[in-house]
């Protein structure tokens, strides 16, 4: 399943606002507005060791990492703390090489010597592994920390004094990576639009200048700031711009897997696709697990996506606004899809959504795109049957959307497609995407992808009686007639001019499958004899219910006139009791339910027969919710992105303190507080119900003011919604207060663009006094839902294979067959990444082995080793001549 995202392009100075964070030193320099490239320094003297020109090293290309002879190598190992002990953790390099790791990340630190570090690279060169040489510390000189300085002195020290005469040997150069600095770069940005990442970006070319001077050809790993975690530091064009300045063009970008950004498959997938876009290589150089910290990850997350994931990806040559073109796989078989579903994966090049201002004069931007992204489905006689659509504007920028749509009921003759009149919904025999231009501009062009094509089985009815048994009436009774049941009906001769059939509670159970809470369709399945066709003018029908203990009658006109004399039809009407019944209550006790036939002649010679009864949740779907955190800040790394939202001339100052967010307001003062960047958080669902939570800390001379608060989201199209008034009387001054608001369907403002993520998050206030108040761990809990459901068709385009059996269907406009059949290819979903887990073996909860020198793994150890998608299962060899 493919991803390559086409860069990032800054667009307007509204991402130029974006929340910095990462401390002052980072934000109002000349480096924010005009970014250098500082020099390197004086050209290394003649009489220092250098690597030797001729030897291969390993080099890389847009997204993976080469070995010597060119072959793609996927990183596979550990990382391994030698620092901390580097006699013991020495021992354990043999022990991890026949767990199966192709690669050791090999943390050194300024204590480090030469002759330990030679030690350790020739062991990991004799077990034919790849050395990630990681310079790393306690955390107060490069780990996490955000001024240079130690950095600038370490390399020229350390990687190009101390460490000189080992890392040069020809023997090394083809087997070693020399991750630069471990983790070290401004903390608690996380946008990619921030400036505050200029001097990191700056740093970094003077360092990458230093290593290719001194001779080095070896890639060079840039790590992400933030601790590792922060990899929007690469988008934007940043990795690209580190790559230029690199005279070997052999970087590699790496992350940690640590920390909110990290913790669920599609954050994961995000994180690919942005950083695949950049057409940089990148690999995970370490992920945690096992329950860790705030926001633990899943370590089996990281090892399977890292297997790659293919898709399909098309480059259409667009000509004309009205272009489109129709792709189809056939099935295996013939399949009844009645009531069931399609759903897509799609993916878009930015540039589709055809970002627009708001207004005249705006500096805000919404998606405003027109192109168009159809499902369809063919029948045995070629008729096609088109499912939904959803347009360019409506999907999410960077990311992979999912559509679903759902198989109608009852055709609309307006979606069936190229002059079809019907659609047979039990013999389906292809699924299709449509690709339309549909009015778009001629600047919206590039990569759409599409993966997961998937069908799925109609939801079984809620209740059916089949009368298959002779003489099992299955709880049914009939009135007006004499009845019984044989031959696969239940069969009804008229003894007066009305026959009533229900069900009772009195009379069993089956009653009670019924939930006549929901709107609900009812088919009945009916023989009307030939002899009836004269009472027909003046039939009639009811539906009809009774609930509540009082028996409340509540019926529906049904029309006989879909009855055809002498033929069997299926009598089709719809009920809900659920908005007739009163009290509502009531509707949960139901006593009887049933249809009426009237205005029947007697005598009668033949029975009228019903073949079944099935009644259906049109709703239904085979789903299920699933709650969970989607955004939480917890400002234990800066502001998070949160700033002076510049609103009604607000003049709050803000601060992170002991990692709490401090508010600092003059008297009177109104504004708002937002997160700018909350548009990059992908995982934000507008689809279901939100829970917001908070904890805020008002003192006690807030107390008995006219100060309020209240939160608030801007939809992707700008949209405003405040909904979350906090209830002053209900805090504890002085004391921290937690505070929650739910959001549901209903609360939702009618033209809020649910489908987007929001462009802001955040919380406004007003009638300050002098101060400082306080907010801490901002969460938003929201509903997914989520199939709950096997299909019964599956196209993941895992092979080129499936690319060719992905044919063109049609075209219009000015596309033509031949174009259309090479503007498809096999692409990346997600595309493969190498990573080190953390750690082979340390006292904590994250170590691999119970001791250094002997693989004797612990619980989490099985599973990155010996399990699925594990060291033992994807590595593969890496060459080294």
């Amino acid at each position: 399943m493919n991803t390559k995202i086409l860069p990032w392009a800054i667009m307007t100075a509204a991402l130029m606002t974006g929340g910095c964070g990462g401390g002052d030193s980072l934000l109002g320099t000349d480096k924010d507005i005009d970014p250098l490239r500082p020099e390197a320094g004086s050209i290394d003297p003649t009489d220092r060791p250098r690597p030797p020109e001729s030897e291969p090293t390993m080099t890389t290309t847009e997204h993976f990492v080469l070995d010597v002879t060119g072959e793609r190598a996927l990183l596979r190992g550990a990382t391994l703390d030698y620092q901390s002990a580097p006699g013991e953790m020495l021992e354990a390099v043999d022990p991890m090489a026949a767990g199966g790791a192709n690669a050791v990340r090999l943390m050194v630190n300024p204590q480090t010597t030469a002759t330990q570090l030679e030690a350790a690279l020739g062991r990991i060169a004799e077990n034919n592994m790849v050395a990630v040489i990681t310079l790393t510390d306690d955390g107060s000189q490069v780990k996490c920390v955000e001024t240079p300085d130690f950095l600038l002195n370490a390399v020229d020290d350390l990687w190009l004094g101390e460490w000189l005469e080992v890392i040069v040997q020809d023997r090394f150069q083809g087997r070693i990576i020399i991750n630069i600095a471990d983790g070290w770069g401004p903390v608690g940005i996380f946008n990619s639009g921030s400036l505050g990442y200029a001097e990191y970006v700056d740093t970094y070319k003077a360092l990458i200048r230093k290593f290719r001077n001194a001779g080095f050809k070896v890639p060079l790993m840039i790590d992400a700031p933030s601790c590792g975690q922060d990899y929007k530091a690469f988008l934007a064009g940043r990795g690209r711009e580190l790559m230029a300045a690199d005279d070997e063009a052999n970087l590699i970008f790496a992350a940690n897997g640590e920390g909110f950004h990290w913790d669920s498959a599609d954050k994961v997938i995000s994180a690919n696709n942005l950083l695949a876009g950049e057409d940089v290589p990148f690999v995970m150089n370490a992920f945690a697990g096992s329950g860790v910290g705030d926001f633990p990850v899943d370590e089996s997350v990281f090892m399977a996506q890292a297997r790659g994931d293919s898709a399909i990806s098309v480059n259409t040559p667009w000509s004309s606004a009205e272009d489109g073109v129709g792709y189809v796989n056939a099935f295996g078989e013939t399949l009844d899809v009645t009531g069931g579903a399609a759903s897509l994966d799609v993916f878009m090049d930015r540039r589709y959504l055809e970002f627009m201002r708001v207004s005249p004069g705006s500096s805000n931007y919404a998606p405003n795109g027109t192109t168009g992204i159809a499902m369809y489905l063919v029948d045995a006689d070629g008729n096609r049957l088109r499912l939904g659509m959803s347009l360019a504007r409506e999907l999410r920028e960077n990311t992979w959307n999912k559509l679903r749509f759902d198989v109608p009921e009852e055709i609309d003759s307006a979606d069936l497609m190229g002059g079809a009149t019907e659609f047979d919904q039990e013999a389906v025999t292809h699924v299709g995407v449509e690709i339309l231009a549909n009015g778009k501009s001629d600047e919206a062009e590039g990569e759409i992808k599409f993966d997961n094509m998937n069908i799925f089985p109609g939801v079984p009815p809620m209740f059916t009686s089949e009368f298959n048994t002779d003489g099992n009436t299955e709880q049914w009774m009939v009135d007006g007639a004499d009845s019984w049941v044989a031959d696969g009906s239940l069969q009804a001769l008229p003894t007066a001019g009305q026959v009533n059939y229900q069900m009772a509670a009195w009379n069993g159970d089956a009653i009670g499958t019924i939930d006549f809470s929901k709107t609900l369709n009812v088919t009945v399945r009916m023989f009307l004899p030939e002899e009836y066709a004269g009472d027909l003018p003046s039939m009639w029908m009811n539906a009809f219910g009774q609930f509540g203990e009082g028996w409340s009658w509540n019926s529906i006109s049904v029309s006989p006139s879909q009855l055809v004399p002498g033929e069997w039809t299926e009598l089709k009407y719809t009920i809900n009791f659920n908005e007739t019944v009163e009290p509502a209550s009531d509707i949960h006790i139901a006593q009887a339910f049933g249809l009426q036939v009237g205005g029947i002649s007697t005598p009668k010679t033949a029975p009228i027969l019903i073949d079944s009864f099935v009644v259906e949740d049109p709703s239904a779907r085979p789903t299920k919710i699933v709650t969970d955190t989607q955004y939480k800040a917890t400002f234990s790394n800066g502001l998070e992105g949160f700033q002076n939202a510049g609103w009604d001339d607000g003049q709050v100052e803000l601060s992170n303190v002991e990692g709490e967010m401090v508010a600092s307001v003059p008297a009177g003062d109104t504004g708002a507080v937002n997160k700018s960047d909350v548009n990059s958080v992908q995982a934000i669902n507008f689809g279901g119900n939100l829970t917001v939570k908070a904890r805020v800390f008002l003192p006690e001379a807030f107390a008995g003011t006219d100060f309020w608060m209240q939160f608030f989201f801007q939809s992707g199209s700008w949209q405003h919604f405040a909904f979350g008034s906090v209830d002053m009387e209900a805090i504890n001054y002085g004391e921290w207060s937690d505070i929650e608001f739910e959001i549901t369907d209903e609360d939702y403002p009618a033209d809020f663009a649910r489908t987007l993520s929001p462009q802001m998050f955040g919380f406004q206030y007003g009638d300050t006094v002098a101060g400082e108040f306080k907010v801490d761990d901002v969460e938003i809990i929201g509903d997914s839902v989520v199939d709950d459901l096997q299909p019964i068709y599956e196209q993941g385009f895992e092979s080129a294979g499936a690319v060719d059996e992905l044919e063109v269907d049609f075209t219009s406009g000015a596309l033509d067959a031949g174009s259309m059949l090479t503007a498809k290819t096999l692409g990346w979903h997600v595309v493969p990444f190498g990573w080190t887990a953390s750690t082979w073996f340390s006292s904590n909860e994250l170590s691999l082995s119970e001791q250094a020198d002997e693989a004797v793994l612990t619980e989490r150890g099985e599973r990155v080793v010996n399990g699925a998608n594990g060291i033992l299962e994807t590595s593969e060899p890496v060459m080294f001549e």
